[in-house]
């Protein structure tokens, strides 16, 4: 022992856990709240002061609120720093901390304060009001999942407050249960008793969402003649009016807007996005110069301006660019694992002798047609031509299938988890059950209006579907399946050039949308292993060389009786709403994009080197190996 040294009274895990109480009790919470972590996110509940107590520190809360509504950010902090930690659960200064942490941007200690403030015990109203303030939070950082629960609580506790209401909307149209937000926007509007510019922008939204864009067009006029200065009400305004096809008023629309906030970078992008999509792409690339510090959406636009220019190695180092920003800055990392263990679940459970003894729907009000194809193979374009025909509606992926998925837990009475839930149907009245589902699945159908007169034949977009077949087998047992296959070389490019999120984050880089496009393919390869399928396969390459072939063979696998109008590779028929999103996009047939990955390969021949070893059995089974050379 060195001289002077004192004797160590306690040894191993004795020692450890001294040093790490001494820790708690005097080190700042790492969630940056300034309160000692022992007084924030490693509080003990049981220790906290009855709530009731601490309104005898009101008084310091009521100081600490007139320093924040007086702009005296310094005093009020350090005020309601001092309450809490004697209090951790003093409800007004609670709310102080997390106003000003908020404020300052610092999520993860606004997350903890507003999560802390929520849970508080208290009359209704004050619940009420935490939950619905830190669901705002929440749905503000665009985390809306996160805020589903919170925003419930709110509700429950006060369903007659229009605020809570509008928060209900907005959170359940962003997480895609986009009927049921209506709804509550609606009752907002009741409540409120006037028409209010948000929630009516925000109603327009959710309309357009459903493909309502008549509708929705209407009510952004009304909107922004109330508050003409909602921004994100302007660009929604926008995107309807391009998905009307009329293009003209959208851009007048953008350019006066970024007339009036130039420095707008949302409104600037939807600006770039419209002049790529009228093939305008020099346009896009000076609006969104280097000089502005972009941001990966931004970058992924100039991507696509590139390629339309052919400047192909330029397109690549910009997607290149944007997904490594993301990964460094957004820490967007792909995550495999919860997919595989779905996979794995989902293949063991869905065997033909498993499936065999469940029991079936009977006849529906309709057919559904459903469209399976990885992101960007086709299927939209597929779904166009259709709907251009009699007896035909387009479904898109509103109300997915998959969505049935939880419910079926809940209407049989079980607490086991799909589809292990599905057993439960071999039970009693629970036989009818899949007509039950079925009844769920059209009533969306029918509330989104698309069981027209005439209407025989509904798609089905949904791209979540290929998880869901064997749920599909079970309610339409005679459905036909229309697969639409492109070169995987080419699904790779499409995609890398996309700002649209994949679940387990497949869209951070070339590999690991490689390998979630292999789980893709893995999973309809074992369905149509162990399932009797109505399953025709398409290739995107004859779908734009020979459109009215095969929209042919398409009817002849339906069942469709009927001629394919001559004409339909222009693709400029005019349908009824809802209008899927894709619409506003649509233009005539063309083969440019088919084999596309031919011109990067001779710019770039180590293009695909990456993923070349995971995607060669895929190229070779579908048949592309000998087309897949420049």
């Amino acid at each position: 022992m060195p001289e002077g040294a004192k004797p160590v009274l306690w040894l191993g895990n004795e020692r450890v856990n001294a040093v790490t109480e001494l820790k708690l009790k005097t080190n700042p919470c790492p969630c940056g709240s300034g309160l000692r972590a022992v007084r924030c996110c490693a509080l003990d509940a049981a220790a906290l002061p009855l709530q009731d107590n601490t309104s005898l520190l009101e008084t310091q809360g009521t100081e600490a609120t007139k320093f924040f509504n007086e702009k005296k950010y310094a005093e009020a902090e350090a005020l309601a720093l001092q309450v809490l930690d004697l209090a951790p659960n003093q409800r007004t200064v609670l709310r102080v901390l997390f106003e000003i942490r908020k404020a300052q941007n610092k999520h993860d200690a606004a997350t903890a304060l507003g999560a802390r403030l929520a849970a508080l015990p208290g009359l209704p109203g004050l619940r009420a009001q935490a939950n619905t303030q830190f669901a705002q939070y929440l749905v503000g950082q665009g985390r809306h999942a996160e805020a589903l629960p919170i925003a419930a609580a709110a509700l429950k506790a006060t369903p007659k407050d229009a605020t809570v209401q509008h928060v209900m909307g907005v959170v359940l149209t962003e997480t895609g249960a986009v009927l049921e937000g209506e709804a509550h926007y609606r009752k907002a509007l009741k409540l409120l008793g006037r028409e209010d510019g948000l929630v009516l922008a925000n109603l327009a939204w959710n309309l357009k969402l459903q493909g309502r864009l008549e509708e929705a067009a209407t009510l952004y006029e009304s909107a922004l003649a109330l508050r003409a200065d909602n921004k994100r009400g302007v660009g929604g305004q926008a995107q309807v009016e391009f998905g009307r096809a009329k293009r003209g008023k959208a851009v007048a629309v953008l350019d006066a807007a970024l007339a009036q906030w130039g420095d707008d970078r949302t409104l600037r992008l939807l600006r770039a996005m419209a002049d790529l999509a009228m093939r305008q792409p020099q346009a896009a690339l000076d609006r969104l110069t280097p000089a502005d510090a972009l941001l990966a959406p931004e970058i992924l636009a100039r991507a696509q301006a590139f390629e339309q220019l052919g400047q192909l190695p330029e397109a690549v180092t910009a997607w290149s660019n944007a997904r490594r920003m993301q990964r460094e800055r957004s820490g967007l990392v792909y995550r495999p694992e919860p997919l595989q263990a779905r996979a794995t679940a989902y293949k063991a459970y869905f065997t033909a002798d498993r499936v065999q003894v469940l029991p079936r729907a009977g006849t529906g009000a309709f057919t559904p047609v459903f469209l399976l194809g990885f992101a960007r193979s086709g299927s939209s374009l597929l779904e166009q031509l259709l709907g251009q025909l009699p007896g035909f509606a387009m479904g898109d992926e509103f109300g997915a299938i998959g969505e049935l998925t939880g419910a079926i837990p809940r209407l049989t009475g079980t607490e086991t988890a799909y589809p292990e839930a599905l057993d439960e149907l071999l039970v009693g009245d629970n036989q009818e059950l899949p007509g039950r589902l079925r009844a769920l699945y059209e009533g969306k159908r029918e509330k989104l209006g698309l069981l027209r007169p005439g209407v025989r034949f509904i798609t089905d977009r949904s791209f979540s579907n290929f998880w869901h077949i064997g749920l599909i087998k079970l309610l339409y047992p005679e459905a036909p399946i229309i697969h639409v296959l492109r070169h995987p070389y080419d699904l790779m490019l499409a995609n890398m050039a996309q700002d649209r999120k994949f679940e387990g984050n497949a869209q951070a880089g070339l590999a690991a949308l490689a390998h979630y496009y292999g789980l893709h393919m893995d999973m309809l390869r074992h369905y149509r292993g162990q399932l009797t399928l109505r399953y025709l396969p398409v290739r995107y390459e004859n779908l734009v060389a020979k459109p009215a072939k095969v929209l042919r063979e398409v009817l002849g696998s339906i069942g469709a009786a009927g001629a394919v109008p001559p004409g339909i590779g222009a693709n400029n028929e005019t349908v009824p709403d809802p209008l899927p999103a894709h619409f506003a996009g649509r233009e005539a047939v063309h083969k440019k994009n088919a084999y596309k990955h031919r011109a990067f390969l001779t710019a770039m021949p180590h293009l695909f080197d990456e993923v070349k070893d995971a995607l060669a059995p895929l190229i070779e089974e579908l048949g592309y190996a000998e087309e897949s050379a420049p």
